[in-house]
């Protein structure tokens, strides 16, 4: 059986959640947006108690085009595929707020240690993560060298320098690494649901070997009891007991793959085989040749389940008098193959959900899966590395 991680349980991510601080139970945009104010405020109120209008004007623009930036950037992020889509507008704005500071310090020449900050933030968030830095690093040398010769101080300078640098570092590194939570929160739901639907398609497998083999069996010692009740009541009670045993034995299997601890073995199966052909009432004989093989365990189970099916295709389809199960083993590659005499049908083969079940099995050991018709019967058969290096 397939072992399958688990998704952890509700209650612990939820545990594990509530421990984290407020700021990363929320990511969002506020990180880009909590500066506007902060940055703005003096300039703001300096327009307003000198009366300059044009100014004031320029930095509800400049709020405006950082605000576009960081909401449309943050809303295309948050899609399925972030990578590209929305950032082209994203980008335009950043350059138009590029446009706006410089046209403000041609006009007015103040509030850089304000504005350039505010810029370099609108940059970490709107433009590619392979331009972003470039950029930043370009606004924050442009912006020291312009305050070191307003001001003609070097301190004041590489402080400017500092800022402007280190506002758009740390929004460009929040924003990756939200950008990563994202990704992998969706990771991790589409984990879940893939092991969800791969548990299902291993229990409909399992259950489909389980009761398809069990219950062509019950099928064919019903018709045997029907056929001996008038003629030998005894062989018909024989078979009628066998069939309550095979039902118990059935419950207990399903019990078994419901709570996911059923294993089975290819001698375990060899030996059911033998019983079920020979004691079905249609005088099958059943040849099986293994000699000395020791195959590993994911093989085995592999051919314990191709002759459970093969089994039960016979009982159920074939009109078979003799059958030959034959396993090998050598040259890294272990084979198994079950052939009959049930006569050549000329209708194709319709594949239904065992021998589907069992090709994905094999496919997942990297092996390969046959079943045809010969000219005298049928064939299945399937062939395994049995190396595990082969088979990862």
């Amino acid at each position: 059986m397939n072992t399958l991680a688990r998704p952890m349980p509700p209650s612990s991510v939820e545990c594990d959640e509530r421990s984290l601080p407020w700021v990363a139970r929320r990511p969002g945009r506020w990180y880009a947006l909590l500066w506007l104010p902060l940055l703005l405020l003096a300039p703001v109120v300096v327009s307003i108690q000198t009366g300059r209008i044009g100014q004031l004007l320029m930095l509800l623009l400049l709020a405006a085009l950082h605000i576009a930036t960081v909401l449309g950037r943050h809303r295309s992020v948050s899609r399925e595929h972030p990578a590209l889509r929305g950032i082209l507008g994203s980008e335009v704005l950043v350059a138009a707020a590029t446009l706006a500071v410089v046209c403000y310090q041609f006009l007015w020449n103040e509030h850089q240690v304000f504005l350039y900050p505010l810029l370099a933030l609108g940059m970490a968030v709107g433009l590619r993560h392979r331009l972003v830095m470039g950029f930043i690093g370009g606004l924050a040398v442009s912006g020291a060298i312009a305050a070191g010769i307003t001001t003609g101080s070097l301190a004041d300078a590489l402080v400017f320098a500092v800022v402007t640098y280190m506002a758009g570092l740390s929004a460009f590194l929040i924003d990756r690494l939200l950008e990563t939570t994202m990704q992998l929160s969706a990771t991790r739901e589409q984990l879940a649901r893939t092991a969800v639907l791969e548990e299902r398609e291993r229990f409909s497998r399992d259950l489909h070997d389980l009761l398809g083999h069990t219950l062509s069996l019950i099928v064919v010692k019903a018709e045997a009891v029907r056929r001996f009740v008038p003629t030998d009541p005894d062989a018909a009670a024989e078979h009628a007991r066998s069939i309550e045993e095979i039902g118990r034995s059935a419950l207990g299997e399903v019990r078994q793959a419901v709570v996911g601890y059923r294993e089975t073995t290819l001698a375990d199966e060899l030996e059911a085989a033998r019983l079920a052909l020979a004691d079905a009432g249609m005088l099958i004989d059943i040849e099986v040749l293994t000699g000395a093989v020791e195959l590993p365990g994911p093989v085995d189970r592999l051919f314990a389940w191709v002759v459970r099916e093969g089994t039960t295709n016979i009982l159920r389809h074939a009109r078979a008098r003799s059958c030959r199960i034959l396993v090998e083993s050598g040259g890294g590659e272990a084979t198994l193959e079950i052939t009959d005499d049930g006569g050549a049908v000329s209708a194709p083969i319709r594949p239904g959900s065992g021998l589907a079940g069992l090709r994905e099995r094999a496919e997942a050991l990297g092996g390969v899966l046959v079943a045809d018709r010969e000219a005298g019967g049928f064939r299945l058969g399937a062939s395994v590395p049995t190396s595990e290096e082969e088979r990862a």
